[in-house]
C-alpha cells in the first residue's frame, strides 16, 4: 500500500506553534524592555557625568563661581532665549535673572561640550534644537535640570513654576506631604542653602551630595510617569520612582526611591 505524504500544518499544529512564539514573546519582550532601559540610564548617567565636567570647567573659568541658569524651559523664551518671569534684582534680590541671553544649561556649558546630544536623556527624549542668529541655541531643548531654586529668602515672581524653589517653600511652610518629612536643617526657606546656582564653589560644603545637575523625570526610569511618583496632594500616586544626577565633586548616579527621598537627591544642605 502506497503512503501519501502529508504536506503543510494542521490547524491544531499551527496554533501549537502560535501559542508557543506568544508565550515566549511574553516572556522576553519585559525582558528586552528592561535590557533596553537599562542601557539609556547607563546613557543618561554619562550624558550627567559629562554635564557636570563641563560645569566644573566653566566654573574654573569663572573666578570658580556656578553659574546663575535657570531649571529649564519653563522660565525661558523658547523663541527668543530670553528668560522669562525670573528676579529682576534690587533691592528685593541680589542679581537681576529678567529678559538675560541664554540662562539655560544648553547655552552656557554648550563651549564645553561640543555635542547637543549629551543634553538629551534618551529616556525623556529632548526637543530638537532651534539654533538663533548667533549661532547658539534660543531653546532649552535638554532633559536635565539645573541646580537653581530662586534667589534668596525672598520668593521669585513665578518660583511656582520653578519646583526646586517650591520645595524649599513647602518645606517650611511644614506644608504635607514635604514639611514633616524634613528635618530643621530643611526649613531655612533660604533656597540659596540648598543650591548651586550663582554661588562659590567653596561654599558648598557636602561637594559629594550637592547636585549640579539632574534627570527632569521622577518616574520614567522607573517604568512609571511622574504622576504615578507624585504624592497625591500633587495630582500623582505613590510609587517608587528614579532619577539620576551629577554631583559638585563630579560623580554621577542613579537614586530610587519615594518622592521625597528623590526630592532629598536635589535638596542637600550645602552646608552639612
Amino acid at each position: 500500500m502506497r503512503r501519501v505524504s502529508r504536506q503543510g500544518f494542521t490547524l491544531i499544529e499551527l496554533l501549537v506553534v502560535i501559542a508557543i512564539i506568544a508565550i515566549l514573546a511574553a516572556i522576553l519582550f519585559p525582558v528586552f524592555a528592561r535590557a533596553r532601559e537599562q542601557a539609556r540610564k547607563t546613557v543618561c548617567l554619562s550624558n550627567l557625568k559629562q554635564i557636570g565636567l563641563a560645569a566644573l570647567m566653566y566654573v574654573q573659568d569663572y573666578d570658580e563661581q556656578f553659574p546663575w541658569l535657570m531649571m529649564d524651559d519653563r522660565t525661558n523664551n523658547n523663541s527668543t532665549g530670553y528668560s522669562t518671569g525670573l528676579p529682576t534684582g534690587p533691592p528685593l534680590w541680589s542679581v537681576d535673572l529678567n529678559n538675560k541671553r541664554g540662562l539655560f544649561m544648553e547655552y552656557a556649558f554648550r563651549p564645553y561640550i561640543k555635542n547637543d546630544g549629551l543634553f538629551g536623556c534618551p529616556t525623556l527624549r529632548p526637543d530638537p534644537v532651534v539654533i538663533g542668529a548667533d549661532g547658539q541655541p534660543v531653546n532649552a531643548f535638554g532633559s536635565y535640570g539645573y541646580a537653581f531654586g530662586g534667589v534668596g529668602p525672598v520668593p521669585s515672581p513665578r518660583y511656582d513654576r520653578i519646583p526646586l524653589e517650591l520645595f524649599v517653600r513647602l518645606i517650611a511652610l511644614d506644608t504635607p506631604p514635604f514639611g514633616p518629612q524634613f528635618g530643621p536643617e530643611y526649613k531655612t526657606n533660604n533656597p540659596q542653602d540648598f543650591y548651586i546656582a550663582g554661588q562659590p564653589q567653596a561654599v558648598c560644603n557636602t561637594p559629594a551630595e550637592s547636585v549640579i545637575a539632574f534627570c527632569n523625570s521622577y518616574g520614567a526610569h522607573a517604568g512609571f510617569t511622574d504622576n504615578q511618583v507624585v504624592p497625591p496632594p500633587f495630582g500623582g500616586g505613590n510609587e517608587t520612582g528614579a532619577t539620576l544626577a551629577v554631583m559638585v565633586d563630579g560623580h554621577a548616579k542613579y537614586k530610587t526611591g519615594k518622592f521625597v527621598d528623590l526630592v532629598k537627591l536635589v535638596m542637600h544642605p550645602m552646608t552639612r
